[in-house]
């Protein structure tokens, strides 16, 4: 013991001579470390570990996946999810509980106050589904477990923290009222810190044991079920296999489709799962570079060392103590690394949260914990054992007698390792060069889009979301709306909600700077888009399941739309005032769907159908205006129709405000926002410019570009480093050399020359190696996040560019220095 503890000392005794080489290889090791930790945390945090939900392994959700079209989405058909809840939550089906659910931002009241926040829509059985024990008063109750619950819905669960900000406590919350839709629900439960499933929800609606659209072609609603013990995943998917084959033979629409179980947890991560694989394997990649630079050190010093390893083993040294003594000092390093890469990682993490995309699931469990900090010792401590082999083994291969004679001479290196650290330099550049091409791509990507056409101006907008509960809505929660509906009612509360909508626009247009003002259900970037199937007069018939139909978004907006967003009119008119309740239908309809339709043929007079209010009426097509990319810059442009919204009054409650001004948008937000709440405090409302919800809608793609360009630029750090390293190395090993042929009349800029030219011919192999390295590594990403183009001449161009010029920048100072050599003053020292 009392040997190991003065081996200790002398390994930290002999790091502290080396205090240059010391401090390089901790700060190394910090940047890969700090950076393998944060990426590592978010993985373990967000795909690894398991939901923290009772029996979590056992909870599925349920996917419709079109067999002909090679896709599934995490949805469900109406009458499907009553066939599955049927079939597999009876007394010999394999699941346990069922329930569906659907989650969005939604307004409801609260205490006289409307706001907007996130709501779930949950069936009666949604409870028992997810295990959850709630911190006061009860889940949703299910009359009959796995079937769902016969009474009307008229419950609400909250989250703890909307209990404590809303009503003081969760215990108060208990028996208090929310209203949504129309209709008051009584708080029965309130949901334990932690738990927000799905995504970030605040409050849980209860739903009817049913899902409201019946349609095996409406996939409003996901589905999750909790097997019954004993019951495995396979058994689960070969009943939902038998049940698909009974519901395509019985129903057309259900022909092309099967259903299918995945674990949650996968149905949850799934999408993300590639970006933190590729963002993983990135910050290996930097890892290496790492490797590749702490090696370089160690060979380095380890030459400098030669004659005291030589001394050691002429004395007496065996392999055992120069390996203990490596081994000690590889761990003082590597504590010292993993410490200082943890205090980069913490502040990497936060910033990781703060810039990561919604979509990212679980980001407020994301934290530095036990496991990762072990994983960072662990990885620091292999780091630096792999980096230390080599040159162990070559202290290895003294021999004391030709060492002292070479020692006497001059020059320590031979030239095998000379080789062997240019090699190095040469894979530092071949990796630094893989990820610039990554990052450039990426950039050059989101500069395009920032220049794409959107179809309509961006600047100067303003989009207000709003939520009012209308008089359709109030019809629909008392049981007075749907196929029975007295007409007049109906057409009565349509009329109210159209002029409550008209009377908001009214106020909104005479805020001072609003220079036009619409509405639109479904305007660009709103997560909620509907769209339809629809059948063309005389083409094709409306019948679902009897033939595949066309699809297309669709919007209900008010006349000044099309003018207020800048969409331009290409053939007929677009939506007027005239286009009102009691006239003849009509639709205004994108480019892409006059080609999708109409291709060669003039849609203007033309007629169609759908499921979104038409009850069996054919529209007329009125006009043709341009497309329009409505989920973000990156998405193509896709088929949409237009509808007056006051022929569809059902659509009015929930609309998107888009106002058009020649102020500060941030300001003109607030004092809109300022105004809806004094003047219409029925009304929730939520507002940001177009620019901004432009912004967010990119927000996968920017966190993706600045991870790249971050690990490409540690790389490059680590890359000059490298190369001033070497350099500078052999510069200090040829000084004699140099002395030697400027005596012999050689020339400064000559030797200037030949250190850059040798330095850049690393360079240039490096990058040789690093297109071929990129190839692949495109071909990874573009499997990975499917838009990746294959070869950009100019991205691999300005990469190596840029590489290039940082190695001519990292070698001018040590090539400097040999061109500066006095000859004299080394020849007479020598």
């Amino acid at each position: 013991m009392f040997g190991g503890i003065q081996d200790l000392r002398l390994a930290v005794r002999q790091l502290r001579r080396s205090a240059s080489f010391t401090f390089t290889v901790v700060l190394t090791l910090a940047l890969g470390i700090g950076l393998n930790a944060a990426i590592f945390t978010m993985v373990d945090c967000v795909l690894l570990r398991p939901l923290g939900y009772r029996d979590a392994d056992r909870i599925f959700g349920i996917d419709s996946r079109f067999l002909d079209e090679h896709r599934a989405i995490p949805r469900v058909g109406g009458e499907d999810y009553v066939d599955v809840a049927a079939r597999l939550g009876g007394k010999t089906g394999a699941l346990e509980y069922i329930a569906f659910y659907n989650g969005f931002q939604d307004g409801l009241q609260v205490g006289g106050r409307t706001l907007f926040t996130d709501i779930a829509y949950a069936s009666p059985s949604f409870g028992q589904v997810m295990g959850v024990q709630p911190l006061a008063g009860r889940v949703f109750v299910a009359d009959k477990p796995g079937t769902g619950d016969v009474t009307e819905p008229q419950e609400a669960m909250v989250s703890s923290a909307f209990a404590r900000e809303n009503f003081g406590s969760a215990a108060q919350a208990v028996g208090r009222t929310i209203g949504t839709e129309g209709q008051l629900r009584t708080v029965v439960g309130v949901m334990p810190d932690g738990f927000s499933f799905p995504g970030r929800t605040q409050v849980w609606i209860e739903a009817a044991s049913a899902p409201d659209v019946p349609s095996r072609t409406s996939y409003n609603q996901r589905v999750i079920g909790k097997l019954r013990p004993g019951v495995t995943a396979a058994m689960l998917n070969a009943q939902l296999d038998t049940l698909s084959k009974q519901l395509a033979a019985t129903y057309p629409e259900d022909k092309h489709k099967a259903l299918e179980a995945e674990p949650l947890q996968e149905q949850i991560v799934g999408k993300i799962r590639p970006t933190l694989r590729l963002l993983m394997a990135s910050v290996g990649v930097v890892l290496l570079i790492v490797c590749a630079n702490i090696t370089h050190l160690q060979l380095v010093r380890a030459t400098k060392l030669r004659r005291e390893v030589t001394i050691r083993t002429a004395l007496g040294a065996t392999r055992a103590a120069l390996t203990r003594r490596a081994g000690l000092e590889v761990l003082v390093l590597a504590i010292g690394g993993c410490g200082a890469g943890i205090l980069v990682a913490q502040p990497a993490l936060q910033l990781l949260i703060r810039l990561a995309p919604p979509e990212i699931p679980r980001l407020d469990d994301v934290r530095l914990n036990v496991d990762v900090i072990l994983f960072s010792f662990l990885i620091s401590l292999l780091t630096m054992a792999a980096t230390a082999l080599l040159p162990l083994w070559r202290s290895w291969q003294v021999d004391p007698a030709s060492a002292m004679k070479q020692d006497a001479a001059r020059g320590t290196e031979s030239r095998s390792s000379g080789r062997l650290r240019q090699a190095l330099i040469v894979g530092e550049v071949a990796l630094t060069l893989m990820l610039s091409v990554g990052a450039v791509l990426l950039v050059r990507q989101l500069m395009a889009q920032a220049r794409v056409d959107l179809g309509f101006s961006p600047d100067g907008l303003v989009m207000l979301d709003t939520h009012k509960i209308g008089a359709i809505a109030q019809l629909r929660q008392e049981q007075f709306f749907g196929p029975h509906a007295d007409p007049a009612a109906v057409q009565a509360a349509g009329q109210h909600d159209m002029h409550d909508l008209e009377t908001v626009l009214d106020g909104v247009r005479s805020v001072p700077g609003v220079e036009s003002v619409a509405a639109a259900a479904g305007a660009p970037t709103t997560a909620m888009i509907p769209d339809v199937d629809y059948a063309v007069r005389g083409v094709s018939e409306f019948k679902p399941g009897a033939e595949r139909l066309p699809n297309a978004n669709i919007l209900g907006v008010t006349p000044n739309y099309l003018a207020t967003m800048q969409i331009p009119v290409l053939r007929g008119r677009g939506i007027a005032d005239a286009d009102r309740a009691g006239t003849e239908k009509v639709v205004v309809i994108s480019e892409s769907m006059a080609r999708q339709s109409f291709a060669g043929k003039d849609p203007i007079g033309r007629q169609i159908t759908c499921g979104w209010d038409s009850n069996g009426e054919w529209w007329t097509i009125v006009g043709v205006v341009g497309d329009v990319r409505q989920d973000s810059p990156a998405s193509a442009p896709y088929p949409t129709i237009y509808a007056p919204v006051a022929q569809h009054p059902h659509a009015s409650n929930d609309m998107q405000l888009m106002v058009r001004t020649q102020k500060d948008g941030g300001a003109m937000t607030a004092a809109l926002m300022r105004y809806l709440h004094t003047q219409f405090p029925q009304v929730a409302v939520k507002g940001a410019t177009m620019r901004e919800n432009l912004g967010e809608s990119q927000r996968a793609q920017r966190f993706r570009t600045l991870l790249f360009a971050s690990f490409a630029g540690v790389s490059i750090l680590l890359a000059i480093t490298g190369m001033y390293g070497v350099t500078a190395y052999t510069v200090a090993e040829r000084r004699f050399e140099f002395a030697l042929r400027f005596a012999l009349g050689a020339q400064r800029a000559q030797v200037l020359s030949s250190v850059l030219k040798g330095a850049l011919t690393v360079a240039a192999v490096g990058v040789v190696g690093g297109v071929a390295l990129s190839l692949a590594f495109m071909r990874v990403i573009g499997s990975l996040l499917g838009e990746m183009p294959a070869f950009d001449l100019v991205s691999y161009g300005v990469a190596s560019g840029g590489v290039l010029l940082i190695a001519i920048a990292a070698t001018l100072q040590p090539a400097y220095r040999a061109a500066m050599v006095e000859p004299m003053r080394v020849l007479r020292d020598e």
